[in-house]
């Protein structure tokens, strides 16, 4: 659901653009769509899972170690998406998400201290707020399809 809405939205936003490099910007679209429907959806995901993680991660070690592994997946996602070819009406959308990965590292970074340091995973790392705010830029994005 949340992938199709993304895609008609970028994909109308793309028809209305006219020029000579239309066949460019229409691989452009999708791809930029694509990449940010299933980024964004991998982090909804991931905000759905994380305090189970994180509960599981304080007297497991096999937990903990899962957890340490997501949280660099979740670094590695974070610093892809960064690297993705964005087309020129897409450049606010792409820069408030950015603003959001900028303090998502932060608090990825903080998190992976905190489990090195045996406290909890998430306290004072920002995770839960950036994630909901995220969740909110999504659905802004799909209250602007019909």
């Amino acid at each position: 659901m949340i992938k199709r809405s993304v895609t008609m939205l970028l994909l109308s936003v793309m028809l209305l653009t006219s020029g000579c490099g239309i066949m460019n910007e229409v691989g452009q679209t999708v791809n930029f769509a694509s990449e940010t429907t299933d980024y964004l959806q991998s982090l909804t995901d991931f905000g759905q899972e994380m305090n189970t993680l994180a509960e599981q991660a304080v007297t497991d070690l096999d937990a903990r170690t899962n957890l340490k592994e997501k949280l660099l997946a979740l670094k590695e996602q974070v610093v892809q998406y960064e690297g993705l070819q964005v087309p020129e009406y897409a450049q606010k959308i792409h820069e408030s998400i950015s603003e959001y990965n900028a303090t998502l590292q932060k608090g990825l970074d903080q998190a992976l201290t905190n489990i090195e340091q045996g406290r909890a995973a998430f306290d004072s790392t920002g995770i839960p707020d950036t994630i909901n705010k995220i969740n909110e830029l999504l659905n802004q994005v799909n209250q602007l399809t019909p």
